[in-house]
């Protein structure tokens, strides 16, 4: 009996995991309201009795794929520890990597703040996505630059940096495919311009 179930549990992991990849992948192409418990299931080639019995809700199992798509944005949050940058340039590089990654999914940005109560669900939840997110490490550049030491001004100041850099982003992901008419009124410079624009006004 126990060799059995050693045997089956490796199978139940890769079962577990394929749910999960399916899950990242349909909100990846298709977006989160795509990532339905029937999709998923199909998508995973497993069935939806499995995908209950794994996960036991749609809001668990959303709950983990928003923290592996973060988890694909490693490579810009790695550039917040780098502490042979200057905090300007080292605060930079991350929201331009961030967004160049964002921008490989259209509409992923809307649609992971559409889903942040299943990121901020309980407080092991968002500790959970503050480590990931290196939101110490973007207080911390914050800090160098400014010299302000009070820890609730320097949130203030990253809420707003993230919002000025993000939302643009979100709302020209929000857009019709076809942007020809918008373009007129609202043809964004690239992205390092806009950051450069912020941090001069903001850092000033």
């Amino acid at each position: 009996m126990t060799r059995n179930n050693n045997i089956a549990e490796p199978s139940d992991k890769d079962t577990k995991q394929a749910i999960l990849q399916a899950t990242v992948d349909l909100i990846r192409g298709e977006g989160f309201s795509c990532a339905t418990m029937r999709n998923i299931a199909a998508k995973a080639e497993t069935n939806l009795a499995l995908v209950n019995y794994h996960y036991g809700s749609k809001d668990k199992l959303l709950s983990d794929a928003v923290r592996m798509l973060l988890a694909s944005f490693d490579g810009a949050f790695k550039v917040l520890e780098d502490d042979t940058l200057p905090p300007r340039e080292r605060l930079k590089l991350f929201f331009t990597r961030y967004i160049e990654e964002l921008k490989r999914y259209p509409g992923m940005a809307r649609q992971m703040l559409d889903q942040r109560h299943h990121i901020m669900s309980s407080l092991d939840e968002y500790s959970r996505y503050c480590k990931m997110m290196r939101l110490e490490k973007i207080l911390q550049a914050i800090q160098e630059i400014t010299g302000e030491e009070d820890k609730n001004k320097l949130m203030m100041m990253q809420l707003q940096i993230y919002g000025a850099v993000v939302v643009p982003v979100i709302m020209l992901s929000s857009m019709p495919e076809d942007k020809a008419d918008f373009m007129p009124v609202f043809n964004p410079p690239p992205i390092e311009e806009q950051i450069d624009a912020l941090f001069d006004r903001y850092f000033h």
